[in-house]
């Protein structure tokens, strides 16, 4: 038999007999490896009760939305605990059905003892879940905001923005026109959200009757049953609130012979413990301090220095490092406690509460200091080893490059995941680490993340991190550490078209290079101050600069090959923009070939795409077109979109040549399109360009 489809189709077809119920299609995301319609959706509560008057509210949200054009936005407020987040899902998953682009989601970190995450972090997940490619993702928060609701307008999405901080971090986030769902939860109102068309909803601790019902789920009727007034008691001393009655019910449950009376007796006795929560979260901290109480002394230490991690979030391997050993079993305990909860992914994370508590009874411990030490060299040892294999070439400072790498990564691609996705702590501990005086990690943990931050552009924890190690190894008094990351801040400039602020950090390294007799620095900080020169048209200065960078590198101590080859590629760059193509071919040339003897594709990209300019000034197209299909390939092996854009402006130059203006106006979109994508300052030119501004 063969089945043939008769007329045009877009998407998928399916052929089928008889069907029964709804046909659901999941598919890919050309490029990205997400799922064409995303899912982020936690899994509902599995005790979640009550809230009947709240679930009406919502339900005619989410019906008024399906019938109109505009986003709905519900705001779900209230104390710590109440059970925000859990109202939230029940009502979304209840309507996911009706919106069938799918699900987003976003942790916003609003009141967690980390800083908040900033829009661009949610927005940039958010866009790489619709599809978009991790480095395609501007750098621009502005820019991600925009592009985000252009994807997202006329969609039916829902979108969960768990514990926002402030309307601000909301703001962004918001889709474009078009009938999605948004669920804000918050303990604040943000009463600014007003204005951009929300609902407000508050949350109350549930009723007695609620609270009470919520007991008999967990425990069981025939337990509370026989201790009715136990139970009340129960509900009053946990504040009524979900979070503490779920702490609660789970330690009676792992003790059946224990009565309800005898925990009711011990949160009387610890309801004086106030704590950093407040006064509205007395019994909230009680239940904490009773179930804390109650642990075994291992797990109990666990605890306490699980709140020494700066976010609420971590992998076994962090918490062993925390722990200084196998903390398997003492995690499970916790987890029994409900005090951790264990993400499908293997990782594990406090609620914000549970995390509070921890700090509070940890803040005497006198191992705090010794864990985050360890903590630190864990992180410190990691991201070391990633970078390694991002650039293995580049030279390094700092006393963990000089020991062999705690764990080996298959390749580039899967050493840059792990370094972004850990982006959020590593820069939290970049903070911390700072703020605890441990110096010298700071600056060398932002060393490390050289190779994550110059491939992936993050441009605002590029420069947030390396001010921070700034400032460390001006605490230290290192000049060699202040001159890296003078030289890295500088680089971060350069790549956001600040010309003059890189030029004036390149000079402040090259003194301290200079002074510390360091040649593999000064080869470094006198490179980056001449692309600043050679980026504001000051090509005889940069073709000096360029030439003392040369006669250093060959006296370096790193690698004088692979410096020379590279101040070879920059003069040779140079001396094609002041208008000596010939000179520029011999320096590209011998430049060229170091890099593709040493498989060093990302140089050998950025090489050939030159020497392809220089070729076309000397009439030689042909081989420019060849030197530029290399360039290509170099480029996608190793992923450099910016270097692909290039490509692209220099095969428009080709085009141009041979008057083929359709060819040359799809080369520069393309590079326009690369460029606003990396948040690169050159997608304004060619924009410019192509309007014949």
């Amino acid at each position: 038999m063969r089945n043939e489809v008769a007329a045009d189709v877009s998407g998928s077809v399916v052929q089928a007999g008889i069907v029964h119920g709804g046909i659901h299609l999941r598919t890919t995301a050309p490029g990205s490896g997400y799922p064409a319609v995303p899912a982020q959706l936690p899994a509902s509560r599995p005790y979640f009760t009550d809230r009947v008057r709240e679930m009406g509210v919502l339900g005619r949200l989410s019906d008024s939305v399906r019938d109109g054009g505009t986003p709905g936005i519900m705001v779900i407020s209230g104390v710590g605990g109440v059970g925000k987040t859990s109202v939230a899902l029940a009502w979304l998953h209840a309507a996911a059905d009706g919106f069938t682009d799918g699900q987003l989601y976003a942790d916003l970190r609003g009141f967690s003892a980390g800083a908040p995450a900033p829009p661009s972090e949610s927005l940039g997940r958010f866009l790489r879940a619709l599809g978009m490619a991790p480095e395609a993702v501007p750098a621009d928060v502005d820019e991600q905001a925009a592009l985000y609701r252009s994807i997202t307008a006329g969609k039916q999405l829902i979108i969960m923005l768990d514990d926002a901080a402030s309307a601000a971090q909301v703001r962004p986030l918001l889709p474009g026109r078009g009938p999605s769902m948004v669920a804000v939860t918050s303990r604040r109102r943000l009463p600014g959200l007003a204005v951009d068309g929300a609902s407000f909803l508050p949350l109350d601790p549930l009723d007695e009757d609620g609270a009470v019902e919520l007991l008999d789920r967990m425990l069981g009727s025939g337990r509370t049953g026989a201790e009715p007034q136990a139970v009340r008691s129960l509900a009053t001393l946990c504040g009524r609130l979900p979070l503490a009655l779920c702490t609660s019910a789970a330690r009676l449950a792992t003790r059946g012979h224990w009565r309800i009376e005898r925990l009711v007796g011990e949160l009387a006795d610890e309801r004086n413990r106030l704590a950093v929560l407040g006064e509205e979260d007395l019994s909230v901290q009680a239940v904490f301090d009773v179930t804390y109480r109650d642990l075994p002394p291992s797990a109990a230490r666990l605890y306490r220095l699980l709140s020494v991690h700066p976010n609420g979030r971590f992998a076994a391997p962090a918490v062993a490092a925390l722990a200084g050993g196998d903390p398997a079993h003492d995690l499970d305990v916790l987890i029994d406690a409900n005090l951790v909860d264990a993400a499908p992914d293997g990782t594990f994370r406090f609620h914000d509460l549970a995390h509070l508590h921890a700090r509070t009874v940890a803040e005497p411990d006198a191992e705090r200091p010794s864990a985050f030490q360890r903590l630190l060299d864990h992180y410190l040892r990691m991201a070391v080893a990633a970078d390694r294999v991002i650039i293995p070439d580049r030279w390094h400072l700092g006393r963990e490059y000089d020991r062999p790498p705690v764990v080996s990564f298959p390749g580039t691609v899967e050493a840059i995941g792990w370094l972004e996705g850990m982006l959020p702590t590593l820069r939290d501990m970049v903070a911390e680490a700072h703020k605890c005086g441990l110096h010298r990690e700071t600056w060398e943990l932002c060393e490390a993340l050289w190779g994550v931050v110059v491939f992936r552009k993050h441009y605002a924890v590029w420069i947030e991190t390396h001010e921070t190690g700034l400032a460390s190894a001006t605490a230290l008094g290192d000049p060699l550490a202040r001159a890296r990351m003078l030289e890295a801040l500088a680089s971060a400039r350069l790549n956001l078209g600040e010309f003059t602020e890189a030029a004036r950090l390149s000079l402040e390294a090259l003194a301290l290079e200079q002074a510390a007799g360091h040649t593999d620095g000064e080869a470094a900080a006198l490179e980056r101050l001449g692309v600043a020169q050679l980026a504001q048209d000051q090509l005889g200065e940069a073709i000096e600069t360029f030439t003392r960078a040369l006669e250093v590198s060959r006296r370096a101590s790193a690698d004088p090959a692979r410096g020379v080859a590279m101040m070879t590629r920059r003069l040779g760059e140079t001396l094609l923009r002041d208008g000596r193509p010939a000179e520029a071919v011999e320096h590209l040339h011998a430049a060229r070939d170091f890099f593709a003897g040493r498989g060093d594709d990302y140089n050998l990209a950025r090489t050939l795409t030159a020497l392809a300019g220089a070729l076309i000034d000397t009439g030689r197209d042909a081989d420019a077109g060849d030197a530029l299909d290399t360039a290509r390939d170099a480029a996608v092996r190793v992923d450099a979109r910016h270097s692909l854009a290039t490509v692209h402006v220099t095969r428009a130059r080709l085009a141009a040549r041979r008057d083929d203006t359709s060819a040359e106006r799809e080369h520069l979109e393309q590079a326009a399109a690369i460029y606003a994508e990396l948040g690169s300052y050159q997608a304004r030119a060619i924009r410019d360009r192509l309007q014949g501004r």
